[in-house]
């Protein structure tokens, strides 16, 4: 018997069809007649057929696509269904199609998390707690200082010392046992508890998604900086002390120098604060993977926590950077040596202007962020929207249909100095308005709100540092933006206000460069106390806008380079020169240089 050449496979969607090419032969009377001979005849031949099963990659997302193949359908089988009954209905039939169900990818994901919460259980079944090992440094929590002295010297009596002295000790020993308490109660229970946890876990392949380091920032320099104070503080505090002597200043001074250095003068910190809005942002985020919910959950039911959650311990080195400078300050209280009260308030000097250096961080960082979601929300009206009575040429409407000025807000020096909403008075009604004071400018908007609340307000990620309804809305610009030394302002008294029947009024004159009115903006302010407000404000921004520019130009002058000077006093050398370049540039220097910059034309 010959054999049939192999039958090509083609996939489509999930099932498999096979196509066979038959060769007909000439009927022979002898092979018997009719559709069961036929039947027969192709059962026989069944095992001589040769199928080139080629598999490729795409062929093993069908699901047990081996069953399939087995139930596939031949000719034999249609005519033996015809004759003794059903067999296998094909995969097109109606039945499998009633029998299967739509895929659901909101099915899937829900299947895929129960098989991830399962691994996570196993993975956090089999983990191995991590822990921080200096009992040395941790049986200091409970000890009083007094038992040290005891301790070294068992033989000799107990000496008398002034009440003074007595508490300044104890104010050394609160200063020690404050940091050894934050570093075994909090940071070494945030990283043996949270941060170790979630990288071993890690390391299994669970929660890939989740970022260490934006959680917990530089948790690892905070332990060492900790660490590394308390063990030379209670060195030193060991090898200096005396049955009549204990916790001198100088010892507190050289420890506290050590520190200062480690933690470079609270650099340290600063990071770990500047970092803690975001941590806490991304930590709501990451709470809504039910994975990481669980695993926090499992983390804080770890006895050393006591009870205390992740957002607890995340907020502990802000608060306790927060208590050196009142633990020192205690410390100087009782100390009664002029030159030991002098060096100690140098320490809290030092700790203060580093607090005071991490404040300005935190505004500076809070007022950029503000600036750049103002610059995102702000609207540009176009040059024909301004004044629609303009002709403008077809040749320049692709230049003119953006404002050169859209990325105004982009630089980072620029401050917010104050906001709010002001009522313009105009002809015929008033216009409600949203007023943004800069540095160096002020801008009158107008507020338009948005309908879709909840797809603004539904990321968690998208809230902005302000909050509330600012971030549903949009501010068109309405006026162009004033410069602070191109407007004046003027109070206006309750009693000329209720003549025109206004109140709580202030009036800005815009003024040219050619020193021409070009605007009278009459601006009312929802209560007196905010007209006071909007009034202190816009008066410092301009005294300390006129200052930085005078001492600008000052600067220039001292850096102006003197060989221009000599050249311009010295005498004719015999090279004459031009009375029309003269002139020009005897002009140019009449020019402040400020004006040139401000009038400049970007398009």
């Amino acid at each position: 018997m010959s054999a049939l050449p192999p039958l090509p496979l083609m996939f489509s969607g999930e099932y498999v069809h096979l196509r066979r090419v038959w060769q007909l032969r000439p009927f022979r009377a002898s092979e018997g007649s009719g559709h069961n001979n036929i039947a027969e005849r192709l059962r026989r031949r069944r095992s001589s057929v040769d199928l080139a099963m080629n598999i490729y990659p795409g062929d093993l997302l069908v699901q047990e696509h081996h069953k399939k193949l087995i139930k596939r359908n031949t000719i034999a089988d249609f005519y033996a269904g015809r004759n003794d009954g059903p067999v296998a209905s094909p995969p097109d039939a109606d039945g499998s199609k009633k029998g299967r169900q739509p895929f659901s990818l909101l099915k899937l994901m829900k299947t895929r998390s129960k098989e991830n919460l399962t691994r996570l259980d196993d993975i956090l079944r089999r983990l191995k707690p991590s822990e921080f090992k200096d009992n040395h440094l941790a049986a200091y929590k409970i000890v009083h200082w007094s038992d040290l002295i005891t301790s070294t010297d068992k033989h000799s009596p107990p000496i008398t010392i002034s009440d003074t002295e007595r508490k300044r000790r104890e104010a050394v020993w609160e200063l020690f046992k404050s940091e050894c308490v934050f570093l075994i109660d909090h940071l070494m229970v945030l990283k043996h508890c949270f941060m170790e946890p979630l990288k071993k876990v890690q390391v299994e392949g669970s929660l890939m998604f989740a970022e260490p380091q934006d959680i917990f920032g530089n948790l690892d320099e905070l332990c060492y900086v900790s660490y590394t104070f308390c063990k030379d503080f209670i060195a030193a505090l060991l090898k200096d002390m005396s049955v009549t002597d204990f916790g001198r200043t100088k010892v507190l001074i050289k420890a506290f120098q050590r520190f200062s250095t480690h933690s470079k003068d609270g650099a340290v910190f600063h990071t770990y604060c500047i970092n803690y809005t975001n941590a806490l942002t991304y930590l709501e985020k990451l709470r809504q993977n039910p994975e990481f919910a669980e695993f926090e959950r499992w983390c804080e039911q770890d006895p050393r926590c006591n009870r205390l959650q992740l957002t607890d311990l995340l907020v502990a080195p802000m608060q306790h950077c927060t208590k050196l400078p009142l633990l020192l300050a205690n410390v100087r209280k009782y100390t009664e040596s002029e030159m030991e009260r002098q060096m100690v308030t140098e320490s809290i000097e030092k700790v203060e202007t580093s607090l005071q250096q991490l404040e300005e961080k935190m505004k500076w960082i809070k007022n950029v962020e503000r600036v750049q979601e103002i610059q995102r929300q702000i609207i540009w009206p176009v040059a024909s929207e301004l004044d629609p009575r303009c002709v403008i040429p077809d040749c320049l409407k692709s230049t003119l249909s953006k404002q050169p000025c859209e990325r105004l807000l982009t630089c980072t020096k620029r401050q917010l100095l104050h906001e709010g909403p002001l009522t313009l008075i105009e002809s015929p009604k008033p216009i409600d308005v949203h007023v943004f004071l800069f540095d160096d400018l002020l801008l009158i908007t107008k507020v338009k709100k948005t309908t879709t609340r909840k797809k603004q307000g539904g990321d968690v990620g998208a809230k902005s540092p302000s909050g509330g309804a600012a971030d549903r809305a949009s501010y068109i610009v309405l006026r162009q933006p004033l410069a602070m030394d191109r407007f004046t302002l003027h109070d206006i008294a309750p009693p000329d206000a209720s003549a025109n029947g206004l109140k709580n009024v202030m009036v800005l004159v815009h003024i040219s460069r050619f020193q021409q009115v070009i605007g009278v903006f009459t601006l009312q302010s929802p209560s007196e106390a905010a007209k006071v407000t909007w009034l202190n404000q816009l008066r410092e921004a301009k005294e300390k806008y006129a200052e930085s520019q005078s001492s600008r130009q000052n600067s220039f002058k001292e850096n102006k380079d003197p060989r221009g000077e000599d050249r311009d006093s010295r005498p004719d050398s015999g090279l004459s020169r031009s009375p029309r370049r003269v002139k020009r540039n005897s002009l140019n220097r009449k020019v402040p240089a400020k004006s040139r910059s401000m009038d400049a034309v970007f398009i």
